[in-house]
Order: structure tokens, then sequence, then C-alpha cells
């Protein structure tokens, strides 16, 4: 089967690969970004059914971890595709591994933390192949495609209002002075705005807030031997933030 990609840089010009030259070594985004392409648009069959996006955008860790496992058990003696099973026992290996690196994370650890974002990756690769191989061997049919717990792309729709951040980490930054700031991903976020207060808060309290297209940021200036206040809400179309649960963080050093 032949991807066609489009170049956003060259109008009308479309370029073409045979999936069978990505193996589940390679990840789709990088030969994409590599070839100055932004978007796979279509598949010479018609539209695409299937999303083949596991990156951070759309999947937080945990949820990528469920992901993997689903589909891993999804396929696992699927009369459509008996040729993924032994693919189907590596996704579940992959899916174990990050999710025991996610259990050590509270530590902090730099390598640890390293360690895990490459069995991300790698997770990711291997979903991303998978579903380029399920959306040719199901020629495109949506009820064979679902039989595998791997999504499909859906027309766009009016985003409402997003989920409440969970999973808000503070911990002292590197610098003194500074607050490192964690939380997990909601889906299509744009971005997150995280807002924080001395503690106790005045009446009415007067937030601070920062910005940021990743799920972590860090705050700077801060007062020593103060605690604070922090929240962080996802930003989307409606204007309504969500706030997160407040946490209190420790003493500023």
């Amino acid at each position: 089967m032949t991807l066609q990609y489009w170049n956003p840089a060259q109008q009308n010009s479309h370029t073409q690969l045979n999936i069978n030259d990505l193996n589940t070594k390679q990840s789709v985004n990088i030969f994409l970004k590599s070839h100055n392409y932004e978007h796979l648009n279509e598949l010479t069959m018609g539209k695409i059914k299937i999303s083949v996006d596991f990156s951070t955008h759309n999947y937080s860790d945990k949820e990528l971890v469920v992901q993997g496992l689903t589909v891993s058990d999804k396929l696992t003696d699927n009369p459509y595709y008996p040729t993924l099973q032994e693919t189907a026992t590596t996704i579940k290996s992959l899916s174990t591994v990050l999710n025991g690196f996610l259990a050590g994370m509270a530590s902090g650890n730099k390598q640890l933390t390293a360690e895990k974002n490459a069995a991300r990756a790698d997770l990711e690769t291997i979903l991303s192949s998978t579903a380029l191989k399920v959306q040719d061997i199901s020629g495109g049919d949506e009820i064979k495609i679902l039989s595998t717990g791997l999504e499909t792309n859906r027309k766009p729709t009016p985003i409402g209002i997003l989920d409440q951040v969970v999973n808000v980490q503070v911990k002292l930054g590197s610098i003194s002075g500074t607050l490192e700031v964690s939380w997990d991903g909601v889906n299509r976020a744009s971005s997150y705005e995280v807002r924080y207060c001395t503690n106790p808060k005045g009446y009415p309290p007067i937030y601070l807030s920062v910005t940021s297209t990743k799920r972590k940021v860090i705050l700077g200036g801060l007062n020593l031997g103060q605690t604070y206040i922090v929240q962080v809400a996802g930003i989307g179309s409606d204007p309504k933030r969500v706030w997160s649960v407040e946490v209190i963080t420790c003493y500023v050093s």
C-alpha cells in the first residue's frame, strides 16, 4: 500500500511511500518532518480512517500504556489479523516496560526519566507502524479497524470545556527561588495555564500565571521561605478554565 503526503511548502505537491519501507524501528513522525511534510493527509485508497498519531499531544504516558495494552489484547487471536500476533506480543511487552518506569517516576530521577522517554518512543513507533499495517490489511473497513482497539480519525467537532488537569506535581527547582511543576496531559488541550499565589491566599487572591505548550513549567522569582498554591488548567477553544485541585508547595529555598 502507498501513503500520500502533502508538502505545505509546495502547493499541489505530493510524495508517495510504500508502507513496507517503514520498519518498526522508524518513526512515522520523524520521517514526515525529515521530508518537510506536516500532515499524513490521505491514503491512496481514500481518506484516512485510522489514527497514527500516538504522541503526547494525544496520549499522556498513562493513556499510552492503556492504549498499548488494549491494542495488544484486541489483536491477540483476532481472526482479521493472523499475521500480527507477534506484533501484539511485542506491544504488550513495550507497554509493560513503560508502565514499570511510570511506577518509579515519583523519585524524579533524571536517568529514569530518560529511560521512560525512550520506552515511550519505542511504544509510539510500534503502535504507529501497526496502525498502518492494520489500515492496509483491513482495506479501510471500519469494523475490522475498530476490532483492534485502534482509533479511527473523525471529522473535527467543536471542542467544548476541557477535562480537569490531574496529577499536578510540584517540587523544588534546581535553581534557588524556583519550583518545577508537572501534570498529566488533557485531551485536545492546545496549551496549559499555570496560576499560583502565596499561601495563605489573600482576599481576593492575587494570582500570577504562565502558559506552556508542554506538560511542565518552571516558576521563577519566588520568595525564599514562602509556600505557594499552584493550579493548572488546559487551554482550548472554550475560554472557561477548569482548574486542577490546589497544590500547596513546600517552602521555596
